[in-house]
């Protein structure tokens, strides 16, 4: 009997860090902010704890010193404007984008003879 699965390979960031890494990689004269990551990257989820969820993936972005921004206080809430890739950042995207995802996993059972 074989099975097939696909089993994901995880990452130095988290998905939304990743995708955020992504974006800015492909943007780079774009003056990207946090509610426009938030538009981009969750279209469906208008809400604080999506607002959040990005916010929080730039921040663990801007520790690791692969980005860098501005940050402001706008309606009560920090987040970020121009935000860029640093040259640490720039390498991390690279990576990421050529870095294996997933690996496919076959396993093969063999009958077990009993004793008799």
């Amino acid at each position: 009997m074989k099975d097939d699965f696909e089993v994901n390979v995880p990452g130095k960031f988290s998905s939304t860090e990743e995708a955020i890494l992504e974006y800015l990689y492909a943007h780079p004269g774009d003056n990207v902010v946090t509610a426009d990551l938030m538009k981009v990257l969750k279209p469906d989820q208008h809400t604080v704890e999506a607002f959040d969820e990005i916010q929080c993936g730039i921040e663990t972005l801007v520790a690791a010193r692969v980005v860098n921004g501005k940050r402001v206080s706008e309606a009560g809430k920090i987040q970020y404007t121009e935000l860029r890739l640093t040259t640490k950042g720039q390498a991390e995207a690279i990576k990421q984008q050529r870095r294996t995802k997933s690996i496919k996993v076959r396993i093969r059972t063999m009958g077990v003879e009993g004793k008799g």
